[in-house]
């Protein structure tokens, strides 16, 4: 682990695959015994290397060695795709990514914008910034690399519909003020979700749950009481700001602003 500290981000993978391994571990249903050696190894991993940069405290691309690199965009890279850090995280961890990509604006890198454009979007970025840099990548930009395929679709669909760390969030990273809609975008959990955002309000919210896990969604209309459809408890009103339920394979919920 002291080597992999050394090289570009080697704690953020040695994260990704421990949490990676539990996760799976748990569903299904082996391995139990080996859970608690993975956490510790995650738990113990030291803190990100940190540094100044113009007045901003960002991340270090490495412990020791090369601080930081004007060509690529491996020092975001335990954002996306590693899916260490989003808008869950610890609000001071989220403040140093918000700097570090602010600080790189990465987005026009042959080999790199896409996981610099998703990085953006999960630590909650300018929606309006990423827009604007995405229009610019789509129209002057030769993608190098079949990854780069997927970075317009990628970077729309989450801030579309975001469901990392085990959240599931509609229009978290988007223009209040830009009227859009969306059509089952499969998220983590093994859902689909559909919503509509209009007049600066989301007017629908419809969730498919394909294999029946537990669902905890961010209430999008904040403060408010939230009405479910459920096809199996029946329909209720909850409120607070994350609405937390169990769900059944191949069924329809559908949310709605209470009364």
């Amino acid at each position: 682990l002291d080597i992999l500290g050394q090289m570009e981000n080697g704690y953020h993978e040695v994260r990704m695959v421990m949490q990676t391994v539990s996760d799976m571990s748990a569903l299904l249903g082996v391995d139990e015994e080996k859970r608690t050696q993975w956490q510790f190894i995650k738990e113990h991993l030291p803190d990100y290397p940190l540094q100044e940069r113009n007045g901003k405290t960002v991340f270090r691309y490495t412990e020791k060695g090369c601080d930081w690199w004007d060509g690529n965009t491996l020092g975001i890279q335990h954002i996306y795709p590693a899916g260490q850090i989003g808008l869950n995280s610890d609000p001071r961890l989220l403040e140093v990514a918000y700097n570090t990509v602010d600080e790189m604006q990465r987005w026009l890198d042959s080999n790199g914008s896409n996981s610099f454009f998703p990085a953006a979007v999960r630590i909650g970025y300018k929606p309006d910034s990423i827009l604007a840099h995405l229009n610019t990548y789509s129209k002057h930009t030769n993608p190098h690399g079949i990854e780069n395929w997927s970075t317009v679709p990628n970077t729309i669909n989450e801030m579309f519909c975001m469901g990392h760390q085990d959240i599931i969030r509609v229009f978290p990273v988007w223009p209040r003020d830009k009227d859009a809609s969306f059509h089952q975008i499969r998220v983590d959990g093994a859902f689909l979700v559909s919503s509509e955002l209009k007049g600066g309000a989301v007017t629908s919210l419809t969730l498919v749950s394909e294999k029946g896990r537990d669902l905890t969604l961010q209430n999008p209309w904040k403060g408010k009481k939230v009405e479910i459809t459920d096809p199996v408890a029946g329909k209720r009103t909850v409120d607070g700001d994350f609405i937390k339920m169990k769900t059944e394979a191949g069924q329809t919920y559908r949310f709605a602003m209470g009364k």
